[in-house]
């Protein structure tokens, strides 16, 4: 037996009032004055007795009245029916409902989430007097009345809002939830409704630890939602998109691959995936997938315009067409701002390069400015900066290192101060670490040892072979001057000709012959013409600028420190609104906050002054696609892993005969009713027993 109000228990205590007041009476002594003691013999012993009988009988009436009126108040309750006599135990229920995208699915029953929120309306219809309830979305969290209610109308106004959700169900926080929901009942059946198609990605469990849920005894019922049926539900979608590109132009193909999964157990031929740019297709491709199956797609296309890329994959419709888009996006800078450093000399051969690629349309703005001027420009208004040739000071060296640690870039070419100890100071600062140099005979020339030809500079440069170090046609070399740090890119005997470093956010390359004839005919060769025109466009184009995230989740995003402060950014959702959101400075950088992305889609951040800094793609958790429902067992356990030993799961495979499932499971029976029965009874015969006894005493 259990007692739902159990502090009025306390008030047994009363229960020893009568008991107190029947000893006080007995101690009390009357006299009766009388002259003879015939009186005292007519006193029958018989009625003595019967008087005395009588007088533990009311005490024991009126010690029960107490008792049972204490115990009807305390509302005790026993874990089985009783016939007539008792009502039914009230009940609080917390009904989880999955609502995340795969529900979206329709089978022979129809929508699984209308079958969910059918179900749902069978529950809450079958609610008694007494009874209350509460509806959890196991995504849209934000969007849940935690509370119990048995008010049936505003249960029903909570269970019309569930909407399928792009963000991930996890049944682990729904089970917290319920937990705090039902330690404010004070009913005895507690209740918890899991209805779900039973994907293994809700089964996840988050901030594990030793605390049991349900400390009360508590019965979880999960109920999985589907159809049995024989006809495939066949539904493809993605897993990933991977952007190969790492330069970004504008009428150069971008290369995207994606791996697509058929979820269902039946192969599939010749599946059409589309490829978008801003809502406009331009691109397509078939694919067969076999069942149960992953395969890689590679699809390309020429974006036709600068700025932000909004782009996304499509699927052909199928059974689940939540999952047929697949989100990405990148950026095509405008013409990128391109200090060049140097006397004329040093620059002539950059100068022809950037006007022959500019007869069609300007590549980029280039300014020539002398190495004396340097200490007086702005760099933050360049992309990139050209180090043709000095001298330079340290003071310049100083101020390049800043800017590249910003975010800023740099192509550092060796002149004929490299040896100098100002030029390695810089070489230093900017990773490359001492120079050397390197001699050789004019009439055998060294030829390059290696090419990274999968480097971003010269994807697609070289014909043949693709591999890694593979030789390429070399320029004619006499004397350079290597490097000693920075990932080499491509080598000479005794060192590297041209190098990479990263300084904070920035990017340096590092050349090491001159940008004339005075030590090698590199300018003359076709590799230069490719080195400055791909570095403009590699160096200028800041990477990151692409971030996938899952919807439903918040993004913490890190500004980049040339377009980092405090203020407001601009962002643009996939719906087109506009909205501004405040950057946080903290010691580490300055951060924005976009709280929980719930749209598919592309979000633009731009920066305050204008540019594009960042696309935010949110797309749906792969694992929801995987429509195979995982088996009891495993369901079971892992429930078992996280609720105490009190309480019960139990599987309800019907779904559309709910109720009469759960009445045969429930038990438990209230008892105040009966106690309030034996209490006027116990008042009935105390008043008849007290009557005759006084009626008794008048007569005798």
């Amino acid at each position: 037996m259990q007692f739902l109000n159990p502090l009025i228990l306390f008030g047994l205590v009363a229960g020893s009032i009568p008991v107190i007041l029947h000893l006080l009476n007995l101690r009390k002594l009357k006299t009766v004055e009388f002259s003879t003691l015939r009186f005292l013999k007519e006193l029958q012993k018989t009625k003595i007795r019967r008087l005395k009988l009588r007088q533990i009988i009311l005490l024991i009436l009126r010690t029960l009245l107490i008792i049972f009126l204490v115990l009807a108040f305390s509302r005790p309750t026993i874990e089985s029916s009783l016939p007539v006599i008792g009502s039914k135990a009230k009940t609080s229920a917390v009904i989880l409902v999955d609502n995340s995208f795969s529900m979206d699915v329709s089978d022979e029953w129809g929508n699984r989430l209308n079958q969910a929120k059918f179900t749902v309306k069978s529950i809450i219809d079958g609610m008694n007097e007494g009874d209350d309830a509460s509806i959890i979305q196991l995504t849209n969290k934000e969007s849940n009345n935690n509370s119990l209610s048995r008010n049936i109308e505003l249960l029903k106004q909570d269970l019309n809002k569930i909407k399928f959700s792009f963000a991930a169900a996890n049944l682990s926080t729904g089970l917290r939830l319920a937990t705090k929901i039902l330690d404010e009942s004070i009913n005895l059946n507690r209740e918890v409704y899991i209805i779900s198609d039973a994907q293994r990605n809700i089964l996840n469990i988050e901030n594990k630890d030793s605390a049991k849920l349900f400390e009360k005894p508590t019965v979880v019922y999960f109920i999985p939602i589907g159809a049995k049926s024989k006809s495939e539900i066949l539904n493809l979608s993605f897993d990933s998109i991977n952007v190969v590109n790492r330069i970004f132009q504008k009428g150069k193909p971008v290369e995207v691959e994606a791996i697509i999964r058929n979820n269902s157990n039946k192969d599939i031929s010749s599946a059409v995936v589309s490829m978008f740019y801003n809502n406009e297709r331009v691109s397509q491709r078939t694919l067969d997938v076999p069942a149960n199956q992953v395969r890689t797609l590679s699809i390309a296309a020429e974006p036709r315009q600068s700025g932000a890329i909004r782009a996304f994959l499509e699927l052909d419709e199928d059974a689940l067409n939540a999952d047929n888009k697949r989100y990405f996006g990148f950026n095509i800078p405008d013409k990128p701002n391109v200090a060049v450093v140097g006397n004329q000399k040093d620059v002539s051969f950059i100068s022809i390069v950037y006007s022959a690629a500019s007869r069609l349309e300007p590549v980029a703005n280039v300014r020539y400015i002398n190495p004396s001027e340097l200490a007086g420009t702005e760099l933050s208004n360049f992309e990139l900066i050209i180090l043709a040739g000095g001298p330079y000071l340290k003071t310049d060296f100083n101020k390049i290192e800043q800017y590249i640690r910003n975010g800023g870039s740099c192509l550092l070419f060796a002149d004929d101060l490299t040896t100098n100890d100002i030029f390695n100071y810089g070489s230093s600062m900017l990773g490359f670490g001492n120079i050397k140099q390197l001699s050789y005979s004019a009439s055998s020339p060294p030829a390059f040892s290696s090419v990274d030809k999968i480097h971003p500079l010269f994807e697609g440069v070289f014909k043949g072979t693709t591999s890694s170090k593979a030789i390429s046609e070399s320029p004619k070399i006499y004397k350079a001057f290597s490097n000693t740090g920075g990932a080499p890119i491509i080598e000479i005997p005794g060192g590297s000709f041209l190098s990479e470093s990263r300084v904070g956010e920035g990017k340096v390359l590092y050349c090491s012959v001159k940008p004339s004839t005075d030590w090698s005919n590199f300018p003359l060769t076709g590799l230069f013409p490719t080195l400055i025109y791909r570095s403009t466009f590699y160096l200028s184009s800041r990477e990151g600028i692409g971030i996938s995230s899952v919807v439903g989740n918040s993004v913490m995003l890190t500004l980049p420190k040339m377009f980092s402060s405090s203020g407001n950014y601009k962002i643009i959702d996939p719906n087109g609104n506009e909205f501004f959101q405040q950057a946080a400075v903290l010691p580490n950088g300055t951060v924005l906050s976009l709280g929980n992305l719930n749209i598919l889609g592309n979000y633009v951040v731009y920066s305050q002054q204008g540019k594009a800094i960042s696309i935010i793609s949110g797309n749906p958790l792969p694992s929801e696609s995987y429509l195979q429902p995982v088996s009891e067992d495993e369901i079971e356990k892992n429930i078992e892993s996280q609720v105490s030993k009190n309480s019960h799961i139990r599987f309800i495979d019907d779904s559309r005969n709910i109720v009469q499932s759960v009445q045969r499971a429930r038990t438990g029976t209230e008892l105040w009713q009966l106690f309030i029965i034996l209490a006027i009874l116990c008042a009935i015969a105390e008043m008849i027993v007290a009557r005759n006894t006084k009626r008794e005493i008048i007569e005798g």
